[in-house]
């Protein structure tokens, strides 16, 4: 029971992160005949092409060359089993996700060293070095005295 009503909140939560772009796409595809249009060549490669106008920006062209037209791969990407699909890209998931943990890692270590050194320079600096003079006072004083 518990967990219906978590996928029911997880369902909701994932409908509202759907982007214009993706509902017209699935209006476009839900319009065409839904899943029946996967074995369709021609309409794959409307839809396809339909995407690429979609998805880019308002005034703007897309950079660099469009991504070939491949029937027999995206009839794959489609009939994979999501399982299949996550054990695919879990390898190269789990090298980025080391890689981003690594840099933050060594720019927590590189800032956590830095205010120690700032620590141990204040702590071990005579009193001349703490005198904070803000207001500049010293150039005033000779200007003053002809």
């Amino acid at each position: 029971m518990i967990t219906r009503i978590r996928m029911e909140v997880m369902m909701e939560m994932f409908q509202k992160f759907v982007t214009p772009e993706q509902r017209q796409l699935a209006f476009l595809v839900e319009k065409r005949g839904g899943d029946a249009i996967i074995d369709n060549g021609q309409v794959m490669k409307e839809l396809s092409e339909a995407e690429a106008l979609i998805s880019a920006p308002a005034g703007m062209e897309r950079r660099g060359p469009a991504k070939k037209f491949d029937l027999v791969e995206i009839q794959r990407e489609i009939r994979d089993d999501p399982a299949v699909a996550i054990e695919r890209n879990a390898e190269l998931f789990d090298r980025m996700f080391d890689n981003q943990r690594r840099q933050i890692q060594e720019d927590i270590e590189r800032a956590v060293s830095r205010e120690g050194d700032r620590i141990i320079s204040a702590v071990t600096a005579g009193p001349h070095e703490r005198i904070l003079d803000s207001v500049h006072i010293f150039p005033l004083i000779i200007i003053s005295f002809p």
